[in-house]
């Protein structure tokens, strides 16, 4: 945690006020909160009903719009701006692979654009498919600032006024219903700072996780078994990135069928996520585990459904674990591939059995919930 004073650090002190605010976030926390003071409350829908009530803080004023500020007060904040900072190799930082999207504000303003052109339209029906591109792809943006909170929000609103057709209503309500989940985790950290340590709920603050390694290797490296589990591994280990359904499929994998400690898998996605956001992943690792707020403590995906849901051809699976691409699309998302298929690609069998590890996740809930 930075001392208060870091910001003036190591630049000497500004010749006018240093204001700070709230930019990442739409309404500000002490208007949300209205669910009541306990843990309890804390669940997402009531949450949405209320802070979708509150007045939204309106996209900031560009630097020549300021009132109150001298010129030379001007002139001095524009210099500021520019910053010749040393390039990431300089520092140590080796990156090979090219980022979705390209870095910057003029990058993350052409991506909205080309969102609300036209993908927004269908967002509700198309966000859920791996391998068609049917999301913002701005959360890498949106973490580093390139772009604004309030900038999304006002967008979609903008569109859905002139929008008429009530399906696409309906996807870009979706969409700010998105938004407003970063929103919720956002809220949820500043009020239970204790989060970011530990599980929400208290049946959960001892649960009696497994601590294997090895298995635990097989998942950060795309090496289960379970082919949709594999492939958004090893796209997340190749590019930085991770599509959102595939996020919650390999989270409820780890913390539900390996039955490991799901600040693991937190922490693994801070390191390689390029968009990784404390709130937000802390909230859907606790998510995925049960362990935090609005949950369904016996909510386990199974990856044969998944795949079969979401990804029906296999062809994200194909992209991405190129050994068992020329298998049938009906091995890839059942994962039941031959043993003897296995070998001769070189793909591992699957390192435990859903249906057991399912029977035994949920005992274990039961008898930790029992004490």
């Amino acid at each position: 945690m930075p001392s208060k004073d870091s910001t003036k650090s190591p630049c000497q002190r500004p010749p006018f006020p240093l204001a700070t605010g709230t930019k990442w976030k739409l309404a500000r926390s002490s208007t949300s909160r209205s669910q009541g003071t306990t843990r309890a409350g804390w669940k997402y829908t009531p949450f949405w009903k209320n802070w979708i009530q509150q007045p939204k803080q309106s996209v900031s004023q560009k630097l020549e719009n300021v009132k109150g500020l001298t010129e030379k007060e001007i002139s001095i904040a524009q210099k500021a701006g520019v910053i010749n900072l040393p390039k990431a190799k300089d520092l140590g930082y080796i990156w090979d692979n090219p980022l979705l999207l390209s870095p910057g504000e003029a990058a993350a303003k052409a991506q909205l654009e080309y969102f609300c052109d036209s993908l927004i339209y269908d967002y509700q029906q198309q966000r859920n498919f791996p391998n068609i591109e049917g999301t913002s792809q701005l959360s890498a943006a949106l973490k580093f600032g390139a772009i604004g909170i309030r900038t999304l929000w006002q967008t979609a609103a903008n569109i859905y006024e002139y929008t008429r057709s009530d399906e696409s209503r309906d996807s870009i309500k979706t969409w700010q219903q998105e938004l407003a989940w970063r929103e919720f985790y956002q809220h949820a950290l500043y009020f239970f700072p204790e989060l970011a340590s530990g599980a929400y709920r208290d049946t959960f603050k001892n649960f009696p996780w497994d601590t294997n390694e090895e298995y635990f290797q097989a998942w950060c490296e795309g090496k289960t078994g379970y082919p949709i589990v594999d492939a958004a591994m090893r796209q997340l280990n190749e590019t930085g990135w991770m599509h959102n359904r595939c996020r919650m499929i390999v989270a409820s994998f780890l913390t539900k069928d390996l039955i490991i400690d799901w600040r693991w898998g937190e922490k693994y996605f801070m390191q390689k996520l390029y968009d990784g956001d404390l709130a937000a992943n802390n909230g859907g690792w606790q998510w995925s585990a049960s362990s935090g707020m609005d949950p369904k403590p016996l909510r386990i995906f199974n990856p044969a459904s998944q795949s079969q849901k979401f990804d029906p051809e296999g062809e994200y699976i194909r992209q991405w674990v190129s050994e068992i691409s020329s298998l049938d699309a009906e091995y890839l998302v059942t994962g039941k591939i031959p043993e003897l298929e296995c070998y001769s690609c070189d793909y591992p069998l699957p390192i435990v059995e859903h249906k057991k590890q399912q029977q035994k996740f949920k005992q274990l809930y039961k008898l930790q919930k029992a004490k």
